[in-house]
C-alpha cells in the first residue's frame, strides 16, 4: 500500500492531482496565516486595551484610508489568485483530451459496471493503462451516485438520464479505491 500521501491528502497518482493539491495547500496555509494574524491580533487589542479605571472617550477618529485600502486589495488580491489558479484547474479537469480511451461508467444500487471499447466488460473493478487519458462516459441506472478515486483527484456525480463525463491519467501501476460518495439507498454502505 502507497504511504506516499499527506494528513490531508492522500497519495497522487493521476495528472492532475498535482494542481489540485497545490490550490488545496495555498488556500489551506492562507488561510491558517489569515486565522492566526485575526486572532492573535484580536487577543493583543483585547489585552492591551481592556477597560482599567474610569472610561475615557476616544479621539475623533473616523477611519484610516490607508489601512482601508490595505483589507480591500490583499484579499481581492487572494481571491484572484485562488479564481485564476481555481478555473485553470478546472478546465484541466474538465477538458478530455482528443486521443482518450473511453469507458462506459454505469452506476446502479451498489455497484458500478464497466464497459470497454473492445467488449470486455467489469463490476466495480475498472482496470485502465498507465500514462493514457482515460475518459469516463458516466450514467446511473437508478438514483444519483458519485465515482470517486480519491488518489486521481476524480469526482463526478452520475445522474439517471444524464450523462456525465470526466477524465483522469494515471501516472502509476496499483489498486486504487473506488467510491460511491453518494448515499444512494439502504445498501450503500
Amino acid at each position: 500500500m502507497d504511504t506516499t500521501g499527506t494528513f490531508w491528502m492522500p497519495p497522487s497518482h493521476s495528472t492532475i492531482a498535482g494542481d489540485v493539491d497545490g490550490l488545496f495547500y495555498f488556500i489551506l496555509y492562507t488561510s491558517v496565516i489569515i486565522f492566526a494574524l485575526v486572532v492573535g491580533l484580536s487577543a493583543y487589542f483585547a489585552f492591551k486595551y481592556r477597560r482599567r479605571g474610569e472610561a475615557v472617550k476616544t479621539d475623533g477618529l473616523d477611519h484610516n484610508v490607508k489601512l482601508e485600502i490595505f483589507w480591500t486589495v490583499i484579499p481581492t488580491i487572494l481571491v484572484m489568485i485562488v479564481f485564476v489558479w481555481g478555473f485553470k484547474t478546472y478546465m484541466k479537469i474538465n477538458v478530455v483530451p482528443k486521443d482518450a480511451y473511453e469507458i462506459k461508467v454505469t452506476g446502479q444500487k451498489w455497484f458500478w459496471s464497466f464497459d470497454y471499447p473492445e467488449g470486455g466488460n467489469s463490476i466495480n473493478e475498472i482496470v485502465v493503462p498507465v500514462d493514457k487519458p482515460i475518459k469516463l462516459l458516466m450514467d446511473s441506472k437508478d438514483v444519483i451516485h458519485s465515482f470517486f478515486v480519491p488518489d486521481f483527484r476524480v469526482k463526478m456525480d452520475v445522474l439517471p438520464n444524464r450523462y456525465s463525463i470526466t477524465w483522469f491519467e494515471a501516472t502509476s501501476v496499483g489498486e486504487f479505491n473506488l467510491f460511491c460518495t453518494e448515499f444512494c439507498g439502504k445498501g450503500h454502505s
